[in-house]
């Protein structure tokens, strides 16, 4: 990392320019909101602090922070750092001189939730500014940034030198960056468009990267470590940008171009709209899947001490049993399934995540799952493997925590039972 920060730098210009440098030297600038930025989203509480601040330091020269462009070899600079406050005082300059044209007005705001946010903060700015005494001319001339301008074509590295030097902001998540990976195989601007618009919802519905929200446990929890299984592979869970690398477009052979349109979770994945309606078909079901009553067991009784590690697992390996087969059986798939993982915290004295992760990786019950043609042959395979189990009755501590949560989920799958309840065990 150490040698791309350096490469960057060889590339970075920094300058110190007043707001009217920036906005209205268009030619020279062509600011643009790249595709991978987050909507415009600024709450009223940023917005009445940067008013107040014009308010007190407008008519003097004030340093507003930092500003980053990525310089596009088509001459246009693309906002990494700076958006919201570069709209918001866009905002502010068009009520105080609204014969005035100002970049940023309209630039890019797809979301209709974005829209409601720029409605509501210019009745905001107008009511703020109707007793204010505050000139354009002063907040053109007056306010001040540092502008770092880099001229890589590399968006990962633009993106590593954005981190690296501003840890106050809030830093783009996988999905954002995805998005933007993805945005770039698609060259119909409409469709660009449209898919970076619903992906924007998706995001927004999940807060982003939220490990509780749909997005994020559909990726990360459930489709992620299902294509690690499948493959055998070992990974670290704690590794950054784990899902941003595995779900950019897999390499392909140039003379042989991808096609179908399948959605098996392994499938490789194709650069854009194709992963964009991957990504949308197993978030759909995902939520589909949230509904279930197994889905629900786990999450109300395996949710203190580490026992979230195992129901995590569990919950991958019933979402891939959910996808295949639907709501099959699937009371009956997730008793036998609880009962596979729950082996390993039964029999490890000191359980870690990754031992947990190796464990289910070695019982290729995933390929089980794959590979069975109906639920009864992998019911079958998978009752033969638990039926070496021996029960455990001398636990304590954390494992006797464990295993209550497991009998209670599977006092409340017995009614739901479609065969004897002798084929899964206690």
């Amino acid at each position: 990392m150490g040698e791309n920060i350096e490469t960057l730098q060889e590339e970075v210009e920094l300058k110190r320019m007043t707001l009217r440098e920036l906005l209205e030297d268009n030619e020279k600038f062509k600011l643009k909101i790249p595709d991978y930025q987050r909507i415009y989203s600024w709450e009223e509480k940023q917005v009445m602090r940067l008013l107040n601040d014009v308010h007190q330091y407008g008519s003097k020269p004030y340093h507003m922070g930092t500003i980053i462009l990525h310089k596009k070899d088509n001459g246009e600079h693309h906002i990494v750092d700076g958006q919201q406050r570069l709209v918001t005082l866009t905002l502010i300059l068009l009520q105080l001189d609204p014969d005035k044209e100002f970049t940023l007005a309209g630039e890019n705001f797809f979301s209709e939730n974005a829209h409601k946010y720029i409605a509501y903060n210019k009745w905001l700015i107008d009511n703020f500014l109707r007793s204010k005494e505050i000139e354009a001319k002063n907040l053109l001339k007056y306010l001040q940034f540092s502008v770092l301008v880099l001229s890589s074509n590399n968006l990962d590295l633009a993106y590593t030198f954005f981190t690296a030097n501003n840890s106050r902001g809030k830093p783009l998540s996988d999905f954002d960056l995805l998005k933007s990976h993805h945005l770039r195989f698609i060259h119909l601007p409409k469709q660009a468009e449209h898919v970076a618009g619903r992906w924007d919802n998706l995001i927004r519905q999940s807060d982003n990267q939220n490990q509780d929200q749909a997005l994020a446990r559909t990726f990360e929890i459930c489709l992620f470590r299902l294509r690690q299984w499948m493959r055998k592979r070992q990974w670290n869970d704690y590794e950054k940008r784990k899902v941003k690398n595995h779900f950019e477009a897999a390499p392909i052979i140039p003379e042989v171009p991808p096609f179908g349109e399948q959605f098996y979770f392994y499938e490789s994945i194709q650069g854009g709209t194709h992963f964009f309606a991957f990504a949308e078909h197993f978030i759909n079901r995902y939520k589909d899947f949230e509904e279930t009553i197994p889905f629900k067991q786990l999450h109300l009784h395996l949710n203190w001490d580490k026992h979230w590690w195992y129901r995590d697992v569990m919950e991958a390996l019933l979402f891939a049993y959910y996808l295949k087969f639907g709501n099959q059986y699937l009371c009956d798939a997730s008793m036998i399934i609880n009962k596979y993982v729950a082996q390993h915290r039964y029999v490890t004295s000191r359980a870690y995540l990754n031992s947990v992760f190796k464990y289910v990786s070695d019982s290729e019950v995933v390929m089980m799952i794959d590979q069975a043609t109906s639920p009864t042959f992998f019911l079958g395979e998978l009752k033969i493997e638990t039926d070496k189990f021996q029960e455990q009755t001398d636990l304590y501590g954390t494992r006797w925590r464990f295993k209550r949560g497991i009998e209670s989920i599977n006092k409340q799958l017995l009614p739901h039972l479609s065969i004897n309840t002798e084929a899964h065990g206690k």
